[in-house]
């Protein structure tokens, strides 16, 4: 695991170097880092099987439809309630016109689905690193863990100015969602479709406010995540995240 991590942090930086040269205008293959180290470690230590592994869970479409509501739903619900919750601690009214039409949305979604993050990172952080730290660790471990080393991963973002505080700090939560949704679905596919939605929900929807007013937004949606982090602890317990305390995803 260590290699791994050394790997996706030293790939990622090395790549990101063009797209702060080029002032973030360039295509940021950077975020393909934990991806690209994910399936060269798999393949240095179990061959082609282990490859294949990620390559299924990439594509494993066949969960329990309250899954597909809870990938899409939960973040995009997360960030909605915050932005109705901010203007009771003072803020502006939400400025709805501000945010772009869905049909406006939907093309630029795609290209940030591919080079923003979510396909680039999630065969990395789930496809690889969950399931061999759930062989070592518990749930809650692993994804605090992984958190971390997720949030580290994100700090040249700061030389582009788009690192904050709040944004590290949810990173760290949605790790332990992000563990919840794999150990219940073995899905890479449903963390990609989360990965998604959260990132754009807060893009987006986000646009509802601006300067103080956005930062306190921001600020209440990272206590949501954290009441839904407390939630899946207090119901699951720390060990694995589901029903059946003793029950992991087998690591391929």
């Amino acid at each position: 695991m260590t290699f791994f991590f050394a790997l996706a942090l030293g790939l990622t930086w090395l790549a990101f170097i063009p797209f702060y040269l080029s002032h973030g205008e360039s295509i940021p293959w950077f975020t393909f880092g934990p991806a690209v180290s994910g399936f060269i470690v798999a393949a240095l230590a179990g061959g082609w099987s282990a490859v294949k592994a990620i390559l299924a869970s990439m594509v494993k479409w066949r969960v329990r439809p309250i899954w597909y509501l809870v990938a899409f739903g939960l973040p995009f619900g997360a960030q909605l309630a915050s932005i109705l919750i901010n203007p009771l601690f003072g803020s502006a009214p939400p400025a709805w016109g501000n945010i772009p039409a869905f049909s406006e949305i939907l093309p630029i979604v795609a290209l940030y689905a591919v080079f923003s993050g979510p396909l680039g990172e999630e065969p990395g952080w789930r496809g690889f690193a969950t399931p061999r730290l759930l062989a070592n660790h518990s749930a809650l471990a692993a994804s605090l863990i992984l958190g971390a080393i997720w949030a580290i991963w994100h700090f040249p973002l700061g030389l582009v100015g788009d690192l904050s505080l709040y944004g590290t700090i949810n990173v760290v939560l949605a790790a332990i969602v992000f563990t919840w949704l794999y150990q219940n679905t073995g899905s890479v596919l449903l963390a990609i479709l989360m990965h998604v939605t959260h990132q754009n929900s807060v893009r987006f929807l986000g646009k509802a406010f601006v300067d103080g007013d956005y930062v306190q937004q921001q600020w209440i949606g990272v206590a949501i995540w954290a009441i839904i982090a407390s939630a899946i602890v207090a119901y699951y317990g720390t060990e694995s995240f589901v029903r059946r305390p003793g029950a992991r995803l087998a690591v391929a």
